[in-house]
């Protein structure tokens, strides 16, 4: 089926010279070009998410007590502090 597609100046530049590099038409790069971007794209909405590869260890990282009445920053504050003590008592 045809299909007309509209490119500018760089980007048609861009396919004849790769269509001339890899001895192909415009046509069979384009093509081949749409094949591969629907197979990623299948992938993708299979669950094949980049976070899949990550899905095993995210999450089981324990960081220590929280105290949720606490902000971040008072937290880090009194580590650096009870460092900065133990460092004084030596």
């Amino acid at each position: 089926m045809p299909l007309n597609v509209r490119l500018n100046a760089k980007t048609e530049r861009a396919l004849a010279a790769l269509a001339a590099r890899r001895q192909q038409s415009r046509s069979d790069v384009v093509r081949e070009a749409l094949e591969h971007y629907a197979a990623s794209h299948e992938s993708e909405a299979a669950g094949d998410h980049p976070f899949a590869a990550w899905a095993d260890v995210i999450g089981i990282v324990h960081l220590g007590l929280r105290d949720p009445d606490r902000t971040t920053g008072e937290q880090f504050t009194s580590i650096v502090r009870a460092k900065a003590r133990a460092r004084r008592a030596r």
